[in-house]
């Protein structure tokens, strides 16, 4: 089976469609910042987001000082004539559709009214599979689960989901511990397993962390923006000490910062993260009589660019993947 990897598409979704035909991909897995977004989320829009929104249109440089400098109401009227929140309405309504399933997480770059909807299925668009704490999907020879939103350990950590507002989204902790405990049920799948993150394991080990508790296969990011696709394992780059000692760091960051900004009234903190922290025993045989956690040796990390800069190909036969990077032709 063959899936289309990308990320960050900002609104611009016709591009999905047309990579998912070019690289006759069976279905694709994106990693967040999806632009899941309507007609009113202007006005629920930070002035930090909607700044951010006209900065990375597509308009002129001129026309975007030309907007920023309007009158609050007069901007959004403007940014709602050129459509800069993006194409989702178009799949809201019907008029488009995803001709292969998607399975998404959000971003941290999102409208959460929206959001909700689609969490809660008041919002469903054919061929669009979310996922989140509370869902995960087969896909042919692949178990895919996840978390969108971003990682902000301390009081935003301890909020209820979905958390955020303004046009920012956050995973929180208790979602991370449902993640682990779906992980833990699907005990039917015997084919990859595939972690998908909007934060990259490669910037925050708490993410790997989650990985690695989960016995996953492979983890699929974004968020980062770099100029290609990433892909590395544990093993390519540190040692089993080092590995270990950096999965342990995370945990103890995110545990330090949450219990300061609950106070002392927050046991379930502590068995949440300890719940999470619990690293499957397993090993494999790395030679000369040396053994390693089979998560060291096996997890893979995929971190994506934004999806005008680049994406990647994912063919999995059974257990086995292969990965290819590619760049878009203008």
């Amino acid at each position: 089976m063959r899936f289309l990897l990308i990320s960050d598409t900002h609104g611009k979704l016709s591009v999905i469609n047309e990579l998912a035909e070019r690289t006759q991909a069976d279905a694709v897995i994106h990693a967040g910042d999806f632009g899941f977004y309507a007609d009113d989320s202007y006005e629920r829009l930070s002035a930090r987001e909607f700044r951010l929104l006209v900065v990375h249109s597509d308009l002129p440089k001129e026309e975007k000082a030309l907007m920023l400098a309007l009158p609050s109401s007069e901007q959004i009227a403007s940014a709602k004539e050129h459509r800069l929140v993006g194409e989702f309405h178009s799949y809201v309504d019907g008029s488009e559709s995803f001709r292969v399933p998607v399975y998404a997480v959000w971003g941290n770059h999102e409208d959460k009214e929206i959001v909700e909807r689609l969490f809660r299925g008041d919002l469903s668009i054919p061929n669009l599979n979310m996922l989140h704490h509370e869902q995960a999907h087969s896909a042919g020879p692949a178990f895919i689960y996840g978390l969108g939103g971003n990682l902000l350990p301390g009081s935003k950590m301890l909020q209820k989901p979905i958390a955020g507002g303004g046009g920012k989204i956050w995973s929180t902790l208790s979602q991370y511990a449902d993640v682990v405990r779906r992980a833990d049920a699907e005990t039917e799948s015997t084919g990859l397993r595939i972690f998908v993150s909007h934060v990259s394991p490669g910037k925050e080990p708490f993410i790997e962390l989650v990985g690695a508790r989960t016995r996953v296969d492979l983890t699929i990011s974004g968020h980062m923006g770099p100029p290609n696709c990433m892909v590395w394992n544990p093993f390519a780059i540190q040692s089993v000490e080092e590995s270990v000692s950096r999965l342990q760091n995370g945990l103890e960051a995110v545990r330090v910062a949450c219990m300061d900004a609950g106070g002392s009234e927050m046991s379930w903190v502590n068995e949440s993260l300890d719940f999470i922290g619990q690293l499957p025993e397993d090993t494999v045989q790395m030679g000369r009589g040396v053994e390693a956690p089979r998560w060291y040796r096996s997890m893979t990390h995929v971190n994506l660019p934004d999806a005008h800069v680049g994406y990647a190909i994912l063919d999995v036969v059974g257990k086995a993947a292969s990965i290819q990077s590619r760049v878009p032709t203008r």
